[in-house]
């Protein structure tokens, strides 16, 4: 895909108590809010799926890197644990470690620390991502949003 070019929309709707659907292309992904935070915790919660979206990219990266050089790949792990902060909620910080089946002579160590740095939801974090926001009433039969 073409770095300028946008994709269909992520269409999220409300599925009960807390929950909400997030269609992906032909994919649903369900969130949810911890009972604490008054929900069923029967998924994760929307800003838990930044921290997976994040340990999910690196680590693919991480085994794609591995393969392309012949090098134990079986059983990588990626570990991507979120400080909070407040004023305004959000992950104030996000440490990152990744697991390799065996050990790696330095600079292969280094080619993959870059590796890491270069997945796109790493990117996106670390250069932040503008957002723009548009409020718009649906239509009656709910298929448009104006």
């Amino acid at each position: 895909m073409d770095a300028t070019q946008s994709t269909a929309p992520i269409v999220v709707t409300h599925a009960g108590g807390l929950r909400f659907a997030s269609q992906i292309r032909t994919h649903q992904i369900v969130t949810d809010q911890s009972e604490r935070a008054g929900g069923e915790d029967s998924a994760p919660s929307p800003l838990e799926l930044v921290s997976a979206a994040l340990g999910s990219c690196v680590a693919l990266y991480v085994h794609q890197f591995l393969v392309s050089r012949r090098l134990p790949h079986g059983g990588v792990r990626v570990e991507v644990t979120p400080r909070n902060a407040s004023g305004p909620n959000r992950i104030a910080e996000l440490s990152v470690r990744v697991c390799v089946p065996g050990e790696l002579p330095p600079s292969t160590m280094e080619m993959l620390e870059r590796v890491v740095r270069s997945c796109p939801v790493h990117n996106t974090l670390s250069a932040g991502a503008s957002v723009s926001v548009a409020i718009g009433a649906m239509t009656e039969d709910h298929a448009v949003c104006g």
